[in-house]
């Protein structure tokens, strides 16, 4: 601004002591010095005020991040200390206790097992301590023996050597009972209401059947060792039967055990 002054002066000074016949020259100049002082001069604004808008912003932008930040520490607290919070703290519940509704659920069918298993341990002589075998009375035939290994095989094909050892008694017990014929073979091929009581016999598969050594092994300790049975007279695999026929069992028998994929009946008393 002092040099602009000082160059104003001395151009008026110079006006001054021109003469008449250069003054629209001079005034020409004049003109000129006072538009470039004044471009200056509003520059110099400009600029100012252009330094001024930047501060104005970067604190714009300063205070807008603080705002954030106090806004995010904001939300966090209510996370911890809201309703949100609460949620978190349900959700972690449920999960813990889902976890040991699991482990007790998986207890259960432990102990379920256990019982089954202990449901079908051998009948012991209290004397002698060794197993009770009630069908040495039965005679059996050839043909008998292969109807029931046939038998057993068809209907117990996919059990354990135990399952299969429970199929053959049913089939014993029954040539044991009053209500039931008095051979194997009769045993196996008899009906009642003119339905098959054993259903490998009607559909095929009692004669399309390979005999195992697994299916002998079990037919020959259920004839001559162990007795599992409980004297079950009935059997049936629940998800695969007739539900009417499961239903009629259910009325008319006596629930005994379950194992592997049957479950076990006999008569009422």
């Amino acid at each position: 601004m002092l040099t602009i002054q000082n160059l104003l002066k001395n151009v008026y000074c110079c006006i001054k002591n021109i003469s008449k016949k250069s003054y629209r020259n001079c005034a020409v100049l004049v003109s000129g010095f006072s538009v470039f002082a004044m471009v200056s001069l509003n520059a110099h604004g400009f600029g100012g005020a252009g330094k001024n808008r930047s501060v104005v912003e970067c604190s714009s932008m300063k205070e807008a991040a603080e705002d954030g930040a106090q806004a995010e520490n904001t939300e966090d607290s209510e996370l911890l200390t809201g309703g949100k919070f609460a949620t978190l703290c349900r959700q972690a519940v449920d999960v813990e206790q889902s976890k040991i509704e699991e482990l007790e659920k998986a207890e259960i069918q432990k102990r379920e097992v256990v019982a089954v298993c202990a449901s079908v341990e051998p009948v012991f002589n209290e004397v002698q301590q060794v197993p009770v075998n009630p069908y040495g009375d039965i005679f059996i035939s050839e043909e008998d023996y292969e109807a029931l290994l046939r038998i057993v095989q068809a209907e117990a094909g996919g059990e354990d050597e135990q399952g299969r050892i429970l199929v053959a008694e049913v089939i014993l017990n029954r040539v044991l009972a009053e209500e039931f014929a008095s051979t194997v073979s009769e045993v196996i091929f008899e009906r009642s209401g003119g339905s098959p009581q054993f259903a490998p016999t009607a559909d095929g598969r009692y004669y399309s059947v390979e005999v195992t050594q697994s299916t002998i092994d079990a037919v020959e300790k259920a004839i001559h060792e162990e007795d599992l049975s409980q004297g079950a007279l009935f059997f049936s695999a629940r998800r695969k039967a007739n539900p009417y026929d499961m239903a009629w069992f259910d009325r008319n028998l006596t629930w005994l055990f379950q194992y592997g994929g049957h479950e076990f009946y006999t008569l009422p008393k």
